[in-house]
């Protein structure tokens, strides 16, 4: 049989107190006596009383329900990063509510209008896309209504916006050193740059350090989407045409993985003819053959990061919101020779 639910006019009438002092030991939203938080404590341990986080989230005007905002859920990253989100917002009783962008700033406009209505309790945009000015003004408009806004992805506190961001510039930076540093003339790099604002800070890296080392090729830098066919076709492309390379940096993963087949193909092996950098660790890196080196991500440390934040309740000063930056490791394996 299912258990029957108790109430907090139950607790109230176990512990000899009134609803109102219920209510606050529950919401933690005034000073209560130790006197009587202990006797409120002792009956909700008694009659096996578990709060609803719903009902609580109602009683402020909102759910308890946080939306993730998802760039694009078939890449590999966002599937990986939407798992850790749900379970740290779930152990602290909040409902993860997942919207697919797809690149698209229009469907981003359009949720964050109608967000006020849905009552969230926090809004969470992860997308590596370059934002514009309508997206701004729609996120302030949900911060002036209590309603948290957070990023998670790219620094957005120039905005008024809690951030939760990797390094991305000076992890490619120090991964393209690191070929350099191997003998490497021809260093070729595949990634989305335009339209991009964390995608164009990883080739800014790459180029900072190849202009550092006078190697620097325009003819080399492939502008493409972070897709598996996006490095086999561009990779492709580029030794049908003669170009010649003895090493790549990808801006992702996927991209990585894509041009390690079109190498694969062409009868090239990696990483004896052409060495292979990925960026963002996904789970099948380390599973390929050869092993990928690439840099690393930390999605659930970036879960736990965005957890606390929706947590807070203390007020954000528009003018200093927090930026947590995470910093990436270079992870050596197979694919890049040392």
């Amino acid at each position: 049989m299912r258990a029957r639910h108790i109430t907090v006019v139950e607790v109230a009438r176990h512990a000899g107190v009134s609803l109102a002092t219920v209510s606050r030991v529950i919401n933690g939203t005034a000073v209560v006596s130790p006197d009587k938080r202990q006797q409120v404590e002792q009956a909700m341990l008694a009659l096996k009383f578990q709060p609803d986080p719903m009902a609580q989230g109602l009683r402020r005007g909102q759910t308890n329900a946080v939306a993730l905002l998802v760039g694009d859920i078939a890449q590999r990253h966002f599937a990986q990063l939407t798992q850790h989100v749900q379970a740290a917002l779930e152990s602290q009783g909040n409902d993860l509510l997942l919207f697919n962008l797809g690149h698209q700033q229009k469907r981003l406009e359009d949720f964050l209008e109608r967000a006020l209505r849905m009552k969230l309790r926090a809004v969470v945009v992860a997308t590596t896309d370059t934002l514009t000015r309508p997206v701004f003004e729609a996120a302030r408009k949900l911060l002036s209504d209590g309603i948290k806004v957070i990023s998670l992805g790219q620094d957005l506190t120039r905005q008024g916006i809690p951030s939760v961001v990797h390094e991305e510039h000076q992890a490619t930076r120090g991964s393209v050193t690191h070929l350099v540093s191997l003998g490497h003339q021809s260093i070729a790099y595949v990634g989305r740059i335009r339209g991009s604002a964390i995608g164009s800070a990883r080739f800014a890296g790459y180029r900072d350090a190849m202009r550092k080392a006078n190697r620097f090729d325009p003819a080399l830098v492939w502008d493409m989407s972070f897709r598996y066919a996006a490095g086999y076709e561009s990779v492709a492309k580029a030794l049908a045409e003669g170009r010649e390379f003895s090493a790549l940096q990808a801006g992702s993963d996927e991209i990585a993985l894509g041009a390690i087949a079109a190498l694969h193909d062409r009868g090239l092996a990696v990483p004896k003819d052409v060495a292979v950098v990925g960026f963002g660790d996904i789970d099948l890196a380390g599973f390929v053959r050869p092993a990928l080196t690439t840099l690393s991500s930390s999605p659930l440390q970036a879960a736990d990061h965005l957890a606390q934040l929706v947590r807070d309740d203390s007020p954000t000063l528009p003018e200093d919101p927090p930026c947590i930056l995470l910093p990436r490791q270079l992870i050596v394996r197979a694919s890049s020779g040392q």
